[in-house]
């Protein structure tokens, strides 16, 4: 099973699962490269606007989360962001399209502006096109016939899939030109952090234990503490002892959880996230057992239901799970 199964399943609904086709790309360079600029240029006569700034932009060259190395302009204007929408977010600069799935987490506010061009990562590709991007960006799981579709709009980049949302945060920082920015918001980000820190002292969380757990398609699992670095990062919550074993083997990324293991993963806090409809009487009927309340969370009322976004690991998700968390925390 993949590390990450559950979360790559449930965490968005928005895995690529089917390959698009090559859109009659030519076996030929020569041929390949004329298609490429006509679909181009048809994007640009659709406006009737031949030239476009970004035709006269200075432009660099980066290497993406594949390895690609791709021209692109050097200060993005208009960017369709099938993936890395939350870090655009962050640094201010929102992307002229996104996804259904991709912006639902997001206020009114936020979305505002952002044109739906798709439901998952996928984006129509007449969507696309109409909305003349300078720059497209893709997860580092896009396949090569997307990639190659793409890329007969605007240039094409792929961020990291699931990683550090840190070292994600400064690649897309580096292709929008904005890495002062990303500096600056981190520097305000654990300010913030040791602020929640200084607030919640007397609970003592750095002598507390803590679980993360997803119900997902009627299943329980729980993840690599690293999924979740506001709770042991931030909040410095501890690994239960169990936690603790399964992570010294280094390929360990998520485990199912049936009910009668609880107990070895007795923790002072659970965090509970329920990712789909059908678990929630999963979730309902478990806390209602005898196994659920004998649990040291459930005895103390700490036993706290976050919404599934905290599975997300990216830095408008973090800035959104350090307030969500402190609120659960201190609520009387």
């Amino acid at each position: 099973m993949n590390r990450f199964y559950p979360i790559i399943v449930l965490l968005l609904s928005l895995v690529l699962t089917a390959a698009c086709g090559n859109d009659g790309v030519s076996s030929t360079n020569m041929d390949s490269t004329s298609k490429e600029n006509s679909t181009r240029e048809t994007a640009r006569d659709q406006s009737g606007d031949k030239e476009t700034s970004t035709d006269k932009a200075q432009t660099k060259t980066i290497v993406d989360a594949l390895g690609r190395q791709v021209e692109i302009p050097e200060q993005p204007k208009s960017v369709v962001a099938l993936w890395s929408v939350g870090e655009m977010l962050v640094l201010g600069q929102k992307p002229v399209g996104s996804s259904a799935n991709l912006l639902r987490f997001y206020t009114e506010e936020q979305r505002s502006g952002i044109e739906v061009v798709g439901d998952n990562t996928e984006g129509s590709f007449e969507k696309v096109m109409s909305l003349q991007p300078d720059l497209i960006v893709l997860n580092a799981r896009a396949t090569e016939e997307d990639i190659d579709k793409y890329s007969k709009i605007a240039p094409t980049v792929t961020t990291p899939f699931f990683g550090d949302p840190f070292e994600t945060f400064h690649a897309v920082a580096a292709i929008l030109n904005k890495q002062n920015e990303a500096e600056q918001w981190i520097k305000n980000y654990q300010a913030r952090v040791e602020e929640k820190q200084l607030q919640t002292r007397d609970l003592k969380l750095t002598e507390q234990s803590a679980l993360v757990i997803q119900f997902a398609k009627k299943s329980m699992y729980t993840y690599r503490s690293s999924t979740f670095p506001v709770v042991f990062d931030d909040y410095q919550f501890k690994l239960t002892a169990k936690q603790e074993e399964l992570q010294k083997e280094p390929n360990f990324g998520n485990l199912q959880l049936p009910m009668e293991v609880l107990p070895e993963f007795d923790a002072d806090y659970i965090f509970v996230m329920i990712s789909d409809d059908d678990s929630n009487p999963v979730y309902e009927e478990l806390s209602q057992s005898e196994v659920w309340k004998k649990l040291k969370a459930a005895r103390n009322n700490h036993v706290y239901v976050i919404n599934n976004r905290m599975a997300i690991n990216d830095v408008a998700t973090m800035d959104w799970a350090l307030e969500e968390i402190y609120s659960l925390l201190v609520k009387k």
